[in-house]
């Protein structure tokens, strides 16, 4: 009787030390985390364009890719679920004619994407690899606009939808790296005139870039 009791003693003190070494290690994941570290930002362009309030049939835009680095202030609620508020450096874009305007310099586009976004992390059990879903928000500022060929060149800021995938690998407790993939649907309204004294252009131009970044995670 005492081997059968001392067994379950035993098997109970095992499972309350289980217990408090999950919500432990869950403690240890949750709260406040910083990331950052060098984005690359591919764009696929396209453009809806008018001139004198007729449409310009064959324009279209390209954008050149821009480099820069990105940083996410997060929020870990539990194992799962967590939130981030994504910004960087902004960078600037060259934004040049194709199709029926190839050749035209339209302008230079200083700009800076502010994300907010929540995801899902996948429960591996592994902290060498935790992968991760996330949806939200993007909202585009236009910081400068510098006109070339289009004078007056000038591009509104936009929102825009955004999608995530990436995943975190932590080396210990407090520090890890990340690899990060945000997709943002973007439209925005551009307008400018054509040559001295020449007609207006207004339209919308498809920006759609993805981000694709890495870096350092820091939770505290």
């Amino acid at each position: 009787m005492f081997k059968t009791y001392y067994t379950a003693t035993l098997s109970a003190c095992l499972a309350l030390a289980q217990t408090c070494a999950a919500q432990a290690q869950d403690a240890d994941q949750n709260g406040w985390y910083l990331r950052g570290g060098p984005v690359g930002i591919f764009f696929s362009p396209g453009a809806d364009l008018s001139v004198g309030g007729a449409p310009f049939p064959g324009a279209d835009v390209s954008v050149d890719d821009n480099y820069s680095l990105s940083f996410d202030v997060g929020y870990r609620v539990n194992e799962q679920i967590s939130a981030t508020f994504t910004f960087g450096i902004p960078p600037t874009a060259e934004i040049r004619g194709d199709g029926s305007l190839a050749g035209a310099y339209l302008g230079d586009v200083t700009y800076a994407p502010a994300i907010l976004a929540l995801q899902y992390r996948f429960p591996t059990g592994n902290p060498m690899f935790e992968p991760y879903v996330g949806a939200g928000i993007n909202y585009t500022m236009i910081l400068d606009s510098k006109a070339r060929d289009v004078a007056g060149f000038d591009v509104e800021n936009a929102w825009g939808a955004v999608l995530q995938v990436g995943f975190e690998s932590m080396i210990n407790e407090r520090m890890g790296i990340y690899f990060d993939v945000k997709k943002i649907w973007l439209d925005a309204d551009v307008k400018g005139t054509l040559g001295v004294g020449g007609p207006s252009a207004t339209g919308s131009a498809t920006l759609d870039p993805l981000l694709v970044g890495t870096g350092l995670v820091w939770r505290f």
